[in-house]
């Protein structure tokens, strides 16, 4: 169960662009440069050590979507790229506008390859469609709708009558033979 970074702040707006390329963010100590192939996130120790890492795209669960409840009750949406570790969590998006969050949702998913997460009340992160590594695995459509009445007959076949075999003559060797 990972959280988000920082929570918002009431009337705080965020929005990281997922097409503009590489953008900065700055949240507490910690800078985030977050681009379509990962994340660089730097932050100081305790101790005062800068520190660097540097996150591809594949080591986040995904991108999650959480709707948190402010103070004054309004409903904000962030998304995030969610990682097992909660320091490494990035926050995407702060918004209100239900049509905006689905797509930067979808952008964001769609470009760093990563699945569509929406975090519960509990903490779990669930995907919102099921994928098979880059594939979306959905019910499969139902083929030949017509075959069932046709005993499994490719449709050029269906138009031939079928033929009669009439009187089979047998030929015996002897009759091959050329004579003088």
């Amino acid at each position: 169960m990972a959280k988000l970074a920082t929570q918002p702040e009431h009337g705080a707006k965020l929005r990281l662009d997922p097409y503009r390329g590489t953008q900065t963010l700055e949240v507490g100590s910690k800078t985030y440069k977050v681009d379509t192939k990962g994340a660089v996130v730097r932050k100081m120790l305790s101790c005062g050590l800068p520190v660097t890492m540097a996150v591809p795209a594949k080591a986040f669960k995904g991108v999650a979507a959480r709707a948190i409840q402010n103070s004054s009750g309004e409903m904000t949406v962030t998304l995030e790229l969610l990682h097992q570790d909660p320091e490494l969590c990035i926050p995407l998006l702060y918004a209100n506008d239900m049509a905006d969050i689905a797509a930067d949702w979808h952008s964001w998913s769609r470009l760093m390859k990563l699945p569509m997460l929406i975090i519960g009340i509990e903490g779990k992160a669930t995907a919102v469609q099921q994928t098979l590594g880059d594939i979306l695995v959905e019910a499969p459509w139902a083929r030949r709708k017509r075959i069932t009445a046709i005993k499994h007959r490719p449709n050029f076949l269906r138009r031939r009558k079928p033929g009669v075999v009439g009187n089979i003559e047998r030929l015996s060797a002897a009759e091959l033979i050329a004579r003088r």
